[in-house]
Parts: C-alpha cells; structure tokens; sequence
C-alpha cells in the first residue's frame, strides 16, 4: 500500500483529460506540494483506515511515502512547485537526469536479491537506502565541480548552470545565461565511464551524446535567448512559455513563423528535435503551439498568461 501511495502524486495525470497544456501547468503542482503534504496525508489516512483492519498505515507512515515521491522529483531538472498553492516557483536540484537507470539500479537490485536472500532482506533494503544516498552524494559532487568549469569558463556570466544529462552521473550540460543569449556546451567529467549507454541503440546514444567532451576541450554554443525576440506586441504563447521554460533560446525565426526552446530539453543541439518547443505561426491572427516531441503539439494561442497560484 506504501508503494502505491508512493505514486499518488502523480495522480494530476489525470488533468491530461482536459487538455495537454492544463496538464503541463499543473503537473507537479499541489499534488507535489510540500505545504498540501499533511492535508494529503491526512485523507489518504482517513480514507485507508476504515478497511485496513489491525495493521493500519500511520499518517506519518503515508506522509513519508508521498515525502519520497516529491523528493525523488525534487532532485531531477524538470521543476516541483513544492510551495503550490501560495507559489508556482518550481524547485530543482538538478542532481540527476529524470530517467537514470544507474540511480534506478541502487534501489532496485538489493531488494531483487531480497526476493531470494529472504534472510537478509532488511539488511538488504537498508542498503539499498545506503546506495541511493551514495549515488546522490556522488551527483551532487559532480554537480558542484560541473558548476566550478562554468564558472571559470564565463566568469562574468549572469549566471550559471549545470544540467545532469543522460547515461552517466558524469555527464552534464553547462549553461552560462546573458543578456540576451546563452552559451551552452556538455561536459563528460569521466570520458572512461560509458555508464549505460551500452543499453540504448547507438544512434539515440550519439544523438544525446553528441558534442559532449572533456573539461579541456569543450565547445561552446552561442544562442540567442527569447528574451531577444524583436516583436512589436506580445504574441500568444509566450507569456506560458516564458512561465514553464527555464532556458528558453530562439531556435528559428522569419517572416512566416518563430520557434523557440528550452535548454532543459536539448534545444539547440545540432541534429535533435527537442521536446516542448514554442511555435508561433505569424500572420494577420498568429497561432501558437506547443510542441511535445515529434509531430505531437497542442495549441496556446488562448493562454496568453500561466496559471496564477493564490
């Protein structure tokens, strides 16, 4: 049951059904607050303890269940509005990549061996806990050291990122903002680690990886950011894009139509269509739309503001 509520955060899926746009607006919102915890803590308690019989789930119990699933959102790059609804300022620690099958396996593996070992099954769940929290210790090393090769490369820079990127802890996208532009580049702090990489096909491994080098032969990219966008009056989309895009960046522009993207997302990497994209069809009405990846895209022309917390 502690596993199931574990997930039950993500349950604002569900808004999906409205719309795809209503969903990005509010995923990870007051379902991943910090400040509506004890409120959905204490219904899931209310609602569980009628037919739990002897050995009911505590409030603390459920509320450490939720605790983690907001935690293990915390510390990816996407964005957690834990302080929803008095904020829509999403939080990232910007540890580990969303999908890392290195970090999976700290949790995964001893309790798989626990399934046979049944001895040492809480010797072994422990140290699943041990690993993770060592995983995380190594990331945030890497993270600050990530950081430190920004800052020295662009030490004048507004300010500076580091995005964990996929297939290993060692591989990071660095960001120095400006005034108007980015400069971006990937980093592989480790180029001896191949981490999962032999996991995937090669051609999606190259299409990540592309570019990516050491700290003492990186290659910056300079590009603009949407900020600099020379428009007449505000175009629709943008005020919702400028609220869900942390490093939004001018992929194309001309007379006919502006698409923009976010650095979060691969934007701007040659040869990769990333996701989430902003296209503005100009014209005598312009259309906006949000692109999901590929083909797929919803329509923004009538969100002309984000969602406005209380």
């Amino acid at each position: 049951m502690l596993v199931l509520l574990t997930m039950a955060p993500d349950a604002d899926f569900l808004l999906k059904f409205i719309s795809d746009t209503t969903y990005l607006e509010h995923h990870r919102g007051l379902t991943h607050s910090l400040l509506m915890l004890p409120l959905w803590s204490w219904l899931a308690w209310a609602g569980l303890r009628r037919w739990q019989g002897e050995q009911t789930l505590s409030p603390l119990l459920i509320g450490a269940a939720l605790l983690m699933h907001i935690m293990l959102d915390l510390i990816t790059s996407f964005g957690t509005m834990i302080l929803a609804p008095l904020s829509d300022w999403r939080a990232a620690l910007d540890l580990v990549y969303i999908v890392d099958p290195l970090f999976s396996a700290c949790l995964l593996l001893p309790l798989l061996i626990g399934l046979f070992w049944k001895r040492r099954r809480r010797a072994l769940a422990v140290s699943a806990l041990v690993l993770m929290c060592a995983y995380l210790i190594m990331a945030t090393l890497a993270h600050r050291q990530a950081l430190a090769i920004a800052r020295s490369a662009w030490p004048e820079a507004d300010s500076v990122a580091a995005l964990p990127m996929p297939f290993s802890p060692f591989h990071w996208q660095l960001i120095a903002s400006y005034p108007g532009h980015y400069q971006r580049c990937s980093l592989n702090l480790w180029p001896h680690f191949g981490g999962t990489s032999r996991l995937f096909p090669i051609a999606f491994v190259q299409r990540y990886n592309a570019n990516i080098h050491s700290a003492e032969h990186l290659q910056w990219q300079d590009l603009p950011a949407m900020s600099s966008l020379k428009v007449q009056r505000e175009l629709p989309g943008m005020a919702f894009y400028r609220w869900f895009a942390r490093f939004p960046v001018i992929l194309e522009q001309d007379d006919r139509h502006i698409e923009c993207g976010d650095l979060r997302f691969g934007a701007g990497v040659a040869g990769q269509k990333s996701a989430f994209r902003l296209r503005i069809d100009l014209g005598s009405k312009p259309k906006a739309w949000l692109i999901w990846r590929g083909e797929s895209k919803s329509e923004l022309t009538q969100r002309t503001a984000p969602f406005q917390w209380l």
